[in-house]
């Protein structure tokens, strides 16, 4: 049996992604576990397909719309796909030659819809490929909205609220900013070994990096690789995490001997650098609705050599499985939210959701900070942590459960945390969103439990 092709892996991908609750790293990382036979050029090239063309799939759309004789809603997702790899590829790999594409292209329509689908396929890319220069695009002065939805590869809806917002000059740098490829940051596990040693030990490898510049425990890699190539991955010195995400448990502070409620705390990330700021001493309770993904929080707990971390299952909406009174000194509330901080890394949010999961998400997320706040101790910290940079879901949630619970008030975190920090703190506010440092786009709110109320 022939071997699946890089291109014909991402053809399957993209075909899943367009299913509810499929996450594109989880399928990449699935995909390299199944075909093993994949070299790492091979993985590094599925990956720039899979992520390019979902990334860019705005502009390949309006592409095959001026190119395809059937409307693009009438053309089935399969045939859609392989016209996006393929012209992804024509449009955006300078590398690759075209003819290459084009007969790759043709071959995998003619496996899903034979001769028929070849036809189509070869006919729509042999014309963008002979036509490409010609394209019209919409005028930046013209139609500014849909230029750059188009070019720039956004949703309609999202450039709209953007410019409303922002203007044009901060909507292009955001736009632009969505579509390069993130960095890749690690964070120190301080359990093992420190960040100065763990450099050393990279350049050892080969491998070319430096210290993050606002995170103690952050390091950039210059030249990301696939999880799987990574040294020292599975003896727990470091884990992947972007610097916005290391900053929240900075924003937490916790110290050694406290008793710390992470909600919403899969894939663990956040609790285990929560353990690690506490140097191993106190207890952690991780909560989460999913048993799958509390398996995960321990099991990277075990590699990173975490122990001061417990599991509850649990809604964080509702009534939690602890025992009555217990309260907590901190607590993060790292809500479910639209994510739109975070399109560099995870390009199929901007398709799979819309505004009104917004108006949802803001709900919920009101929900479960009104019922974790009954678990704090007077005087303890309550953090509410999003990847989101919408007002609905950062600003509004937390001034209406103000609002709402006087014994409540903002701490202000220019006044309480490092003036390294203070670049991202906008009225009272930790803000990474605009875009700055190659940062994901996080929002921080720190709010003190007031004594005797």
């Amino acid at each position: 049996m022939r071997k699946k092709t890089p291109r014909a892996i991402c053809l399957d991908i993209l075909n899943q992604i367009e299913g509810a609750g499929f996450h594109l790293d989880c399928l990449l990382t699935d995909s390299f576990k199944r075909y093993r036979f994949l070299t790492a050029l091979d993985r590094a090239f599925l990956t720039e397909l899979t992520y390019g063309v979902i990334r860019w799939r705005g502009k390949l759309d309006w592409v095959i719309r001026h190119f395809s004789k059937i409307p693009l809603e009438k053309i089935e997702s399969g045939p859609l796909n392989i016209l996006r790899l393929g012209l992804y590829q024509i449009l955006f790999l300078t590398r690759t030659p075209a003819s290459a594409a084009v007969n790759e292209s043709v071959e995998l329509a003619k496996r899903i819809r034979g001769k028929g689908g070849a036809g189509f396929v070869n006919a729509v890319l042999r014309s963008s490929l002979r036509q490409k220069d010609e394209i019209h695009y919409p005028d930046l002065a013209e139609e500014p909205v849909l230029h750059l939805s188009v070019n720039q590869s956004h949703p309609l809806w999202l450039v709209q609220r953007w410019l409303k917002e922002l203007g044009i000059e901060e909507t292009i740098k955001i736009c632009l900013f969505n579509n390069r490829i993130a960095p890749q940051t690690l964070r120190t596990n301080t359990l093992k070994t420190n960040r100065e040693d763990l450099i050393e030990k990279l350049r050892q490898k080969e491998l070319s990096s430096y210290p993050a510049p606002y995170s103690e425990e952050g390091i950039v890699l210059q030249h990301p690789l696939p999880t799987s190539d990574l040294p020292f991955f599975q003896q727990g010195l470091y884990i992947i995490q972007d610097e916005a995400s290391q900053l929240v448990t900075s924003m937490l502070d916790p110290k050694p001997g406290e008793k710390i409620l992470d909600a919403c705390a899969a894939p663990g990330g956040k609790t285990t650098h929560v353990a690690q700021k506490m140097g191993n001493q106190g207890e952690i309770y991780a909560l989460d609705l999913s048993k799958g993904k509390l398996g995960l929080i321990e099991e990277i707990a075990q590699r990173l050599g975490v122990k001061i971390v417990k599991t509850i299952r649990g809604d964080a909406a509702q009534p939690l499985p602890v025992p009555q009174g217990m309260k907590f000194n901190r607590i993060l509330v790292d809500v479910p939210c639209s994510g739109f901080g975070t399109l560099r890394k995870n390009p199929d949010l901007k398709w799979r959701r819309g505004e009104e999961d917004i108006k949802r998400l803001s709900g919920l997320q009101a929900s479960i900070l009104k019922n974790l706040s009954n678990y704090l101790t007077e005087g303890g910290f309550l953090i509410y942590s999003t990847c989101t940079v919408f007002h609905e879901e950062n600003e509004d949630v937390v001034e209406k459960f103000l609002e709402e619970h006087p014994e409540f008030r903002l701490d202000r975190m220019d006044q309480v945390r490092s003036k390294k920090y203070h670049p991202f703190i906008q009225t009272g506010y930790f803000k990474t969103f605009p875009p700055k440092n190659e940062m994901d786009g996080f929002f921080v709110a720190r709010m003190v439990k007031n004594i005797g109320r």
